[in-house]
């Protein structure tokens, strides 16, 4: 009489009695869903007739095999997207070079015959009194500006001094406070280039190091 085939001996055939994670590399002779209907059909023939097998059982290597086949091309189906998400992630931004990101820092890279923009937040309405001072400390321009209430305020220094003439290119400091509070600055910075990094995305910026998203405040 044939040996009849065992349930559980099936699915070591198929290799699902071992391999209950989806994502787990399959082996070069991993059984498709027609080779596993075919074998299904070949223990029916090979069971043994006196004790055939329930058919409960057939349903259920079925459903089992057909579940986890499921899972493996759902699997796939979100790589895919995944991928697709990377790609169109990667072309927005790109797009972003050229343009100003703020970052909170009281360090700005003049060019020449260039400007710098800022901004700070008002906690209410009031004067802004601004200091630039060069690399070396000395103090190159002081301006005020009127704050109309709470909220983000833009600023920009000229790149002129307080003498009327255009100051060199280089790093300057730029600080503001409204009466006694001294404020955090925020300043524009060129975005230069994109960088793709085991850590995300970086943006270089010119003048700066290079940042993450989590660093910038606004991009303009």
């Amino acid at each position: 009489m044939t040996t009849p085939v065992s349930n559980a001996s099936i699915f070591q055939q198929l290799g699902l009695g071992q391999q209950s994670d989806p994502n787990k590399p399959t082996s070069g002779n991993q059984l498709d869903m027609n080779a596993f209907l075919t074998l299904m059909t070949e223990q029916m023939k090979d069971q043994d007739p006196t004790k055939p097998m329930d058919s409960s059982q057939y349903l259920g290597q079925l459903a089992q095999f057909a579940n986890l086949q499921g899972v493996q091309q759902l699997n796939t189906g979100i790589a895919g997207i995944q991928s697709l998400m990377g790609q169109q992630e990667s072309l927005q931004v790109a797009d972003l070079v050229g343009h100003n990101a703020f970052i909170k820092t009281d360090t700005a890279d003049l060019a020449a015959g260039g400007k710098v923009d800022g901004a700070v937040t008002m906690t209410g309405p009031g004067d802004v009194n601004f200091t630039v001072k060069d690399a070396a400390g000395n103090v190159v321009r002081t301006f005020t500006q009127k704050a109309d209430g709470a909220g983000d305020m833009d600023f920009s220094w000229d790149g002129t001094t307080d003498a009327g003439a255009v100051a060199p290119a280089g790093t300057y400091t730029i600080s503001a406070t409204t009466g006694s509070t001294k404020l955090d600055t925020q300043i524009a910075a060129k975005i230069e280039s994109v960088s793709f990094t085991s850590q995300g995305i970086v943006l270089n910026l010119e003048g700066h190091d290079a940042v993450t998203f989590d660093q910038i405040l606004s991009i303009s």
